[in-house]
């Protein structure tokens, strides 16, 4: 089902040009097991870095760098549905190629991983590119804790 307690889309960041740095939609993970993060790039003159925030509230207290090792691209083939598994470094990736799709999977208990800080939230940003460079974000949370006939709010805590 879509838009209700089995998955639920977010827009992460509207589509534009991320010349300058610009940060994503902070969201709540506390209703949900799986976030898909959707990254689609259309014109990339210039390369812009990808990063994951994560946070104990949408407002960012406590904010910091979520680690991850991997995301999936189609790196610039808009025709092939086959993504690649592709190894991150630092816990950072460029988009950098036009026409490409990024995927970045999360799942809600890795927020805590080897921290004691109850982490729920998290955010992707785009660090500034050296040229035109339009980008979007979509969050797909997946896998809701709670039965409800309407979506838990992820934009709030």
């Amino acid at each position: 089902m879509i838009g209700n307690y089995e998955v639920t889309f977010v827009e992460g960041m509207y589509p534009q040009d991320v010349t300058s740095a610009v940060d994503g939609n902070y969201i709540s993970m506390k209703g949900y097991d799986h976030c898909t993060v959707i990254i689609n790039c259309g014109v990339n003159a210039g390369a812009s870095s990808i990063t994951v925030n994560k946070a104990t509230d949408v407002s960012a207290s406590d904010e910091a760098a979520y680690a991850f090792d991997y995301m999936w691209t189609n790196d610039g083939a808009p025709t092939l549905s086959a993504l690649t598994k592709t190894d991150v470094t630092s816990n950072t990736f460029d988009v950098d190629v036009a026409q490409s799709m990024y995927v970045i999977e999360i799942p809600a208990a890795s927020l805590k991983a080897g921290s004691t800080t109850e982490f729920d939230c998290i955010q992707v940003a785009f660090g500034a590119a050296s040229a035109t460079t339009l980008c979007s974000a979509t969050y797909v949370l997946w896998k809701g804790r709670y039965k409800s006939d309407t979506p838990i709010e992820p934009l709030t805590d």
